[in-house]
């Protein structure tokens, strides 16, 4: 007895695109990444592309060092109470 797959998927693994999607791919119209209109240049060049499956994603990495002693300094006249601002950077 002989039995059909109705969808008429193959049961291998394919390792290519058939001609119909890759012709699909090619002739799609590409458009510029979103953020990439209303991001400044030179935070686009600051930030590292990073290769991922499915597509190119823009990853923020975060250099992290100790500078001082990890505590906020802060100062207060009268009820006012300030942080002072070099404090903010560690």
């Amino acid at each position: 007895m002989t039995t059909v797959d109705p969808t008429g998927a193959d049961t291998r693994s394919r390792l290519s695109l058939g001609t119909e999607a890759a012709r699909n791919l090619a002739t799609t119209t590409k458009s510029a990444p979103q953020m990439q209109g209303i991001t400044s240049r030179w935070l686009l060049r600051m930030l590292p592309w990073t290769q991922a499956n499915g597509g190119v994603y823009r990853v923020n990495r975060r250099l992290t060092y100790l500078l001082g002693d990890g505590r906020l300094t802060f100062t207060n006249t009268g009820a006012q109470v300030r942080v002072i601002p070099q404090e903010l950077r560690e």
